[in-house]
């Protein structure tokens, strides 16, 4: 019997990652995948990010391929389930990999691809990618790295059937510094990609405080009904509140322990924010959000000073 299960695991093994994707209809012809409220690791195979797809008329429009070839494409065939269509395009939300990963699954079958000036400067072919290194080859197996089809500087708008499709970088520098929106007028729907997360922390390592605490601001300015995140299940009008009620915190605490002349070595004891600490992923990066959050407010100071 255990020569039967290490054969059947074997086979499951060479046949790659079963992701057991599942769409969930957000409202009438926009469906998600949500990925686990955790890091990158081999049991999830870099299922701990949201993606989702928009059904027209005249085909799918994909927002973030996901963290693998075997992901996007088990991703398309649930979206077949739903209807035989083709996927036009997909837009990639920002630079950080576990989004656009499957993006060579969809080159392939012949999707325009559309993302950040940040991705044409930060992707290149033949560079080792985070999921890369932590997934190992095997996982990793059949994805590659494509060219954009069309970079977007700071806003554009088309339509695909009867579907209006604005995107729009908010800020100079928010999770990253190419983040885009996609808003759906019609559907009330805007996708706001790692902008916005709920239910585990953020990182702020490639990031801004302030720049996402704008981004917020702009985001809940759009009264969508549903704020859909690049992480977390919560898709409501309220989608953002936990965030910025922690980038705020963290701005007032930081921006305290500065006036107090408290120093980069002594921050962190003093902003622990322990009513956080039992959201996910609270112990692998609040003490780097809190550092990031001190650097960028020192930063400020002096060249308020030097004015």
């Amino acid at each position: 019997m255990k020569i039967f299960y290490t054969l059947l695991l074997t086979l499951s093994f060479s046949f790659g990652f079963e992701y057991n994707l599942k769409p969930q209809k957000v409202t009438e012809g926009v469906y998600c995948f949500f990925g686990k409220l955790e890091n990158i690791n081999k049991q999830n195979a870099g299922n701990m990010v949201n993606t989702c797809f928009i059904q027209t008329k005249e085909g799918f429009i994909v927002i973030d391929s996901g963290p693998t070839y075997a992901y996007a494409q088990q991703a398309y065939t649930q979206m077949q389930n739903i209807a035989k269509l083709p996927v036009k395009y997909v837009i990639n939300t920002h630079d950080h990999d576990d989004h656009w990963l499957g993006n060579s699954f969809y080159k392939s079958k012949g999707a325009l691809l559309i993302g950040s000036k940040t991705y044409e400067q930060n992707v290149f072919e033949g560079m080792q990618t985070r999921m890369h290194r932590v997934l190992g080859d095997r996982l990793y197996q059949n994805t590659k790295i494509v060219t954009l089809d069309r970079v977007i500087d700071t806003a554009y708008t088309f339509k695909v059937g009867e579907e209006n499709i604005e995107i729009k970088k908010l800020v100079k520098q928010g999770h990253t510094q190419g983040d885009l929106i996609v808003f759906l007028p019609s559907k009330r729907t805007i996708f706001v990609g790692d902008l916005v997360f709920n239910g585990r922390l953020t990182s702020l390592r490639d990031g801004s405080l302030m720049g996402s605490i704008e981004a917020l601001e702009k985001i809940d300015a759009y009264d969508a009904k549903y704020i859909i995140a690049g992480h977390g299940f919560n898709t409501d009008k309220n989608a953002t509140k936990a965030l910025k009620t922690y980038l705020l915190e963290i701005k007032e605490k930081v921006q305290k322990a500065l006036d107090e002349d408290i120093g980069m070595e002594e921050i962190t004891k003093k902003v622990p924010m322990l009513a956080y600490e039992k959201m996910k992923l609270y112990d692998v990066l609040h003490k780097n959000n809190v550092l990031d959050a001190y650097k960028e407010l020192e930063m400020i100071e002096e060249d308020e000073d030097e004015e």
